[in-house]
This record gives structure tokens, C-alpha cells and sequence, in this order.
């Protein structure tokens, strides 16, 4: 009697080992978005409703003290990325933008440069002023940028431009995601600011 106990105990045991809660495959059904991909992995900064970024951003990751200084000496062209919320468009999609330059915070504490950027800067904190098109900063696109069919991102170029140097002070570029393209922003991460050291 005991021997059969024990396989009947075998076989409930059998029963339920493939019961386990069947996982459900995630699928997003919400309406296809776009947001900023710094503004959604960085955190806002104080007086702000958005990130303001001292470091040049890298996709996917927050900004760290190993990511070079977003300053004036850069002299080159660094990319803003977009992400498009939702499956990708078999077509090219636009997505529309503005740019301000009035930051909503009157300083910014800015770290000191990396290990070889040259020449060095101690960390402080600057005072803003607004930025200039042509003088601290140049955009390719004027408004729009595109996302390419089967892609789930763009970029917005922003070339910083070795302009002459101002102690003490940042220069401020805002970019904010509009409606006046084919894919609208995402409420949360529609807008980025850049904060330019200018020493």
C-alpha cells in the first residue's frame, strides 16, 4: 500500500509541475509617440520640468563623470537622439521641433572636464545666458527631422562652435519636441536643454 501511495504522490506531483501561470507576451498598443532619449533616461533638474545637460549625451545611458564636458572648445557636431514610442512605420516619419534659448533656471552647476580635455576646467557654477544660432551653435535641420522607414530613430545635429571664451558664464539651448510633424511628442520627454561652458 505504501508503494502506491508513494506513486500517487509521484503523480499528483507530476500534475502540477506544468500548471505554472502561463507568462503573457507584452505588446504595446498605446498611439506611437516620440520623446527625447536623454530627457528620458536623465533626471530633470531642479526648477526645471527637464533635464538640462552639462556632458555631451550618449544614447540609451544616463550621463556620467566619464561622458567629455558639453562645452564651447568641442568644435564639433554632437547628436541629439529621438526615439519613436511604438512599432516601427513602414514609411518615413517626421517629427517637428522648436528651439528656445530663455532657460527657465538662472545657474547651472557645471562639472569640471574629464581626464584630456584641454585645456582643464575645476567644476563651478555659471551664469546663463542665451545661446546664439550661428555664433554658439549651428542646427542642420530647420524644424523638422525625419525617421526613417523601419527605424525607431532620428537625430537633431547640433554643431557647438569654438566662440570666443566668457568667464563665468554657460550658454543655454533648449530643443522641445512639437505636434507639426506626422508622429506627436510624448508629453513627459518632449524637451532637452544643453548648457554650453563658455570658459
Amino acid at each position: 500500500m505504501k508503494k502506491y501511495s508513494f506513486i500517487a504522490y509521484i503523480g499528483i506531483a507530476a500534475l502540477m509541475l506544468p500548471s505554472c501561470i502561463k507568462e503573457d507576451v507584452k505588446t504595446y498598443t498605446g498611439a506611437t509617440v516620440v520623446e527625447f532619449d536623454a530627457a528620458a533616461v536623465n533626471a530633470t533638474t531642479a526648477g526645471t520640468t527637464y533635464p538640462i545637460l552639462t556632458r555631451i549625451p550618449t544614447a540609451t545611458r544616463p550621463l556620467t563623470t566619464a561622458d567629455s564636458t558639453l562645452r564651447r572648445l568641442n568644435n564639433k557636431t554632437i547628436q541629439i537622439r529621438i526615439n519613436l514610442v511604438g512599432p516601427q512605420s513602414g514609411k518615413d516619419e517626421t517629427v517637428g521641433y522648436n528651439v528656445f534659448t530663455t532657460s527657465p533656471v538662472p545657474t547651472v552647476a557645471f562639472p569640471a572636464t574629464i581626464s584630456g580635455q584641454t585645456p582643464s576646467r575645476t567644476a563651478g557654477t555659471l551664469t546663463y545666458a542665451d545661446a546664439v544660432s550661428g555664433t554658439h551653435y549651428s542646427i542642420a535641420s530647420t524644424g523638422t527631422i525625419t525617421i526613417p522607414a523601419n527605424s525607431s530613430f532620428g537625430y537633431i545635429d547640433v554643431t557647438i562652435i569654438h566662440s570666443a571664451a566668457t568667464a563665468g558664464q554657460a550658454r543655454f539651448l533648449g530643443l522641445e519636441l512639437n505636434d507639426l510633424g506626422s508622429v506627436k511628442p510624448s508629453p513627459n520627454y518632449k524637451t532637452v536643454g544643453l548648457a554650453i561652458d563658455q570658459r
